[in-house]
């Protein structure tokens, strides 16, 4: 689990001991986080287990090889998850930008607007 033992500031946070199921195997997972993320992390290692345990391949692999590839295949899910958490800050930061721009024409529309209409008066 990652070492978060500091949220908010300087305030310190309590570690958690979370009995968890990985693999049919009840185990004793500590970390910073509370209860239900524990619990989140121990559902997607079994669920990546469950999708090798169901592969053809998987099944014909050697048994020291196949925490490896469980690992290759987490690793894969977090990578995939990262390259689009940047692409959509990049489409965020794309968006923000083009709401300046936005925001800046639309000032200059409105001053535009109030010469126009003093000069009617």
């Amino acid at each position: 689990m990652r070492n978060r033992s500091k949220k908010k500031g300087m305030e310190m946070t309590k570690k958690s001991m979370v009995q968890v199921v990985i693999g049919g195997k009840v185990l004793t997972m500590g970390g910073y986080d509370d209860e239900t993320h524990i619990q989140r992390i121990a559902s997607c290692v079994n669920r990546v287990m469950r999708q090798m345990e169901d592969a053809d391949e998987y099944r014909c692999l050697p048994a020291d090889l196949k925490p490896i590839f469980i690992h290759i295949n987490i690793a894969d899910e977090l990578v995939t998850a990262q390259e689009l958490i940047d692409q959509l800050e990049q489409e965020l930061q794309e968006k923000e930008k083009e709401l300046a721009e936005l925001k800046q024409e639309l000032a200059e529309t409105e001053v535009r607007l109030e010469k126009l209409e003093g000069h009617k008066k």
